[in-house]
């Protein structure tokens, strides 16, 4: 499992769970959001991204399945 933290207008934290394919986000307004089937590569595109709060509203918002 792999965290880390994000300076960002919206988003405080992520992490990825690679034998789940996992990914849970954390907002700062504090809450969390856990994708499931998230493939590795989205999440080494995510996390490398200069951007991460445009690059989760573009690539991972409403494309995989959500857990509140």
């Amino acid at each position: 499992m792999e965290k880390i933290d994000i300076v960002s207008s919206i988003l405080k934290s992520a992490y990825y769970d690679n034998n789940y394919n996992m990914l849970s986000v954390t907002f700062k307004n504090g809450k969390e959001y856990v994708f499931y089937n998230v493939p590795n590569d989205v999440w080494n595109n995510f996390k490398n991204s200069e951007s991460k709060g445009s690059y989760f509203s573009r690539y991972i918002k409403g494309k995989y399945v959500k857990k509140f």
